[in-house]
């Protein structure tokens, strides 16, 4: 491990270990230094801030969770493959429980950090859409890829007061996953409706546009005839 990536996890453990004593946003990163046995500009140097402090730790996970499904893919349908990927992330998840409850309690009361986190959390959904391999599937794309953010993170809160089975956590995360990719069949079908309203507009416009155009034309015509 190169000193820096050393420096990043000995803060990191600092920080969480504050984290499971007290809420993460009375957490300071003057406390972080003193915890880390650092003084502010080592901290600077490595950490420039809390979010930054989340941010490479779920990068961390990232990591984690990639390396097991390049050794063993996900199988099955693009439901199966995202649902054992994304509770194979709480699996992993598991050890830093406690921190994980903390940063969520905490992050609403400082809005600006909260912004970050989701564009975090947003970038590893990403990776589990990667991981799970429906990136080419366009149930998991836009409006998709949202929901599953929103999905994810409604199953964190559920998963952080679940027991060590998951079971809740399981039923939520299945649920949400068939509740999105109907979502997604019935939008495809009103923008389906849509285009092809949109489009039957356009050949009425244009018919109606060529044919006063031949209008015009014809009118032209006999006027230079009487002329």
């Amino acid at each position: 491990m190169d000193n820096a990536r050393a420096a990043k996890l000995h803060i990191r453990q600092a920080a969480f270990a504050l984290a499971e004593r007290m809420a993460w946003n009375q957490i300071g990163m003057g406390a972080i230094a003193r915890q880390a046995e650092l003084s502010l500009s080592q901290l600077l140097q490595n950490a420039p801030s809390k979010t930054a402090i989340i941010e490479n730790f779920a990068r961390d996970i990232d990591q984690a969770m990639v390396l097991v499904f390049e050794k063993h893919p996900a199988d099955g349908e693009p439901h199966d493959r995202l649902f054992e990927v994304m509770l194979k992330r709480l699996e992993i998840l598991a050890p830093y429980k406690y921190s994980v409850e903390s940063i969520l309690k905490g992050a609403p009361a400082e809005p600006p950090e909260s912004l970050r986190l989701v564009q975090s959390t947003y970038d590893s959904v990403g990776w589990m859409i990667s991981a799970a391999r429906v990136e080419e599937d366009a149930a998991w794309q836009g409006l998709g890829r949202l929901g599953l953010l929103r999905l994810y993170l409604r199953v964190l809160a559920i998963w952080i007061k679940d027991d060590a089975g998951m079971a809740r956590s399981m039923a939520a995360l299945d649920r949400g996953l068939r509740d999105i990719a109907q979502f997604k069949t019935r939008t495809d079908g009103i923008l389906s409706m849509a285009w092809a309203f949109a489009a039957g507009l356009g050949r009425v416009a244009r018919g109606f546009f060529e044919e006063r155009k031949t209008d015009e034309h014809r009118q032209d015509e006999q006027r230079d005839q009487h002329r």
